[in-house]
């Protein structure tokens, strides 16, 4: 499969050498004399610009605490309804078991009858799941992990005209408004994520200019907004850095991935940082970094737990990850779900998020179970904000 490439300006220079050049230099390449992280400080950012992005990543790095995003509310009229809960695919470890998580607190309430749709992905999958609550007379679904509504449209109308309220958790960036095809839904930090692992990676190079690759997944709505925030980031503080991006859907990862990293590092072994806007494209790259022998770290969104565990091991190139607590977040989808099921406004989707915490190996000691690093607190919030649960 072809991936569409959007080259950079030192990429273009590389590309103007014979091939038998860039295969020498290529071969000779070590290190020690091309690592952008040496000891001598750079010249592309400046030490000012560098001890303030230190001051952000330690910030970052510190675990966030639960406030209410909205009023409490009755829901004892939520007893005897139920609602589907379909992640964007279930070989997504934390989408996964956050929509199975949402099933289990909507039963809490009352909601007994409430179920799981496995999927591999994709909008064929996402129809027949709409399709499939549709038929059974659901009351609500919640749409995991960034589902595109666009991409359902006709289901979405045919929801609204069957009175069944739909809410998408985790859709799209905190900047960007609700969409009007559904009943509510909730937001991320993803592009915070980028920056943060950008101002990772100028650190990581010690000011010096780095060439980065975005690996993108552009079916699903973030990831568009993502590479973008890259890209700005890098135009905003690194002028001589250079970034180019491909783009790998989520069912191909396993079978186009691990290729499509390792060829990009072999047109341009000067990259220093690849961006995955899903951590879980981590396995696939982890490998083609190791292999290609460029001295190259990951800076991802996500905070799976199988992935930012492997920040453990000194051997995997990982600079950060940055993502929400899985828990967290069904929690924060399921208190939106259950409002606009009990008939209560939606929270404003700018309001409506999980906040995220940056994993980088000085921390990942933290990211321990049973709360990853988060707390706890925001199970007894929420609840509290739940009243009249049948049965409490």
């Amino acid at each position: 499969m072809a991936h569409p490439v959007i080259r950079s300006p030192r990429l273009r220079r590389w590309l103007a050498v014979p091939a038998a050049a860039i295969a020498l230099v290529v071969a000779a390449c070590a290190p020690a004399a091309n690592d952008a992280a040496s000891s001598q400080p750079g010249t592309a950012v400046s030490a000012e610009t560098i001890a303030q992005l230190k001051a952000e990543i330690a910030t970052g790095q510190q675990q966030p605490q639960w406030a209410a995003q909205g009023p409490a509310f009755s829901v004892a009229g939520l007893a005897g309804k139920k609602i589907l809960s379909m992640p964007v695919s279930s070989q997504l470890a934390g989408c996964d078991s956050m929509a199975r998580d949402v099933v289990e607190i909507a039963k809490s309430v009352g909601m007994t009858e409430s179920s799981y749709f496995q999927n591999d992905g994709g909008p064929a999958a996402w129809v027949q799941g709409m399709n499939l609550a549709i038929n059974q007379g659901f009351d609500g679904v919640a749409l995991v992990c960034g589902i595109d509504p666009a991409a359902l449209a006709p289901q979405m109308e045919a929801a609204k005209q069957a009175g069944m309220k739909v809410v998408d958790m985790h859709l799209a960036d905190v900047s960007e408004a609700a969409s009007p095809l559904i009943a509510g839904q909730t937001n991320g930090q993803f592009n915070d994520a980028m920056r943060m692992g950008v101002a990772a990676a100028l650190v990581d190079a010690n000011g010096n200019a780095i060439d980065a690759l975005v690996i993108t997944s552009n079916e699903n709505p973030p990831s568009i907004g993502m590479e973008q925030t890259v890209k700005d980031e890098f135009a905003r503080l690194c002028k001589e850095c250079g970034v180019e991006s491909i783009n790998v859907p989520i069912p191909s990862y396993a079978t186009d991935l691990s290729g499509a990293v390792r060829s990009a590092l072999v047109r341009n072994p000067d990259i220093r940082a690849v961006f995955t806007v899903y951590d879980a494209q981590t396995p696939f790259v982890l490998p083609a970094i190791k292999a290609s022998r460029v001295p190259a770290k990951t800076y991802a969104f996500g905070g799976d737990e199988q992935f930012v565990k492997l920040m453990a091991d000194a051997s995997n190139p990982m600079g950060t990850d940055m993502g929400p607590n899985f828990s967290w977040m069904a929690y924060t989808g399921a208190d939106q779900l259950f409002r606009v099921v009990a008939g209560q406004p939606p929270i404003p989707a700018a309001q409506a998020y999980s906040p995220y915490r940056l994993w980088t190996p000085a921390n990942v000691g933290e990211f321990t179970p049973p709360d990853f690093g988060f707390g706890d607190s925001f199970v007894d919030g929420y609840r509290s904000l739940w009243l009249d649960v049948p049965g409490a």
